[in-house]
């Protein structure tokens, strides 16, 4: 059986930086099958928490510019409305990234209350196992403001790609740990909370034990370090704030 991964990244951060990222996604690989979901919220007075289930969950509903997520084995639901048009694009054959809600106005539901904020939301799909994918480092990242927003996505290494929207549509621009260079939309990252760092593989093990023993050590080897981060973009002669969420994996010699 070849390799096929759908991967839904859904996130929220209200105005005082608490926030929420859901995941969901199906898995099959050789006689492994499984579905699978995470949500990992975080506060700055109790710090990041993660609930993971082998239960899955369904895949986020579209109705029009909205996305509704029903998860009852997290305890949640949510609805992110997306403020900004949609991006796809193949970043390899067999890997397409679709940025289905570069920007949104989310209202999220969760044990805890109801969590209000912007958010953002896509998709991947990969038929090429990550293992053997031409990467040595991958830098992704979104931020939102109430007026605008920006996604990138650079992949380092041999087969190098970069991708920046800014409100939903392509532009060029630098990609820095602290800033996106893009002409006329500069956009200043501070230094930010750690959500979580360490390799992927003492991640995964929580919702697959026999994870060592099943893949390669290039996948569960990548160290991944993702931050939650005030940042700033100056566009329009104007200085928009917000929260960016960014991260930086890189993959094992």
């Amino acid at each position: 059986m070849t390799f096929a991964l759908r991967k839904w990244y859904l996130d929220c951060v209200a105005e005082d930086g608490a926030l929420a990222i859901v995941y969901c996604a199906e898995l099959r690989w050789r006689s492994l099958a499984l579905r699978y979901a995470s949500l990992l919220q975080f506060d700055d007075a109790r710090g990041a928490t993660v609930r993971s289930t082998l239960r899955g969950c369904p895949e986020p509903r579209a109705d029009g510019r909205k996305l509704f997520l029903d998860a009852p084995a997290l305890d949640l639901s949510g609805r992110w409305e997306a403020l900004d048009p949609p991006a796809s694009t193949t970043l390899l054959a067999g890997v397409q990234w679709d940025c289905v809600q570069p920007r949104s106005q989310v209202e999220l539901n969760l044990p805890q209350g109801v969590l209000r904020g912007l958010g953002y939301a896509e998709m991947l799909t990969l038929r090429v196992a990550p293992w053997s994918l031409p990467i040595d480092e991958l830098r992704w990242g979104r931020f939102a403001a109430k007026e605008h927003g920006a996604v990138w996505i650079e992949w380092r290494g041999p087969h190098p790609v970069r991708v920046v929207l800014i409100d939903g549509a392509a532009s060029d621009g630098k990609i820095t740990e602290r800033a996106i260079s893009v002409p006329g939309a500069p956009l200043r990252i501070e230094p930010g909370r750690v959500l979580r760092s360490g390799r992927i593989g003492e991640t995964a093990l929580s919702i697959i034990p026999d994870l060592a023993s099943i893949f390669p050590g290039r996948i569960v080897g990548l160290e991944e370090t993702k931050w939650r981060s005030a940042a700033t973009m100056e566009l329009q002669q104007a200085r928009h704030d917000g929260f960016a969420i960014h991260e930086v994996v890189r993959w094992p010699k």
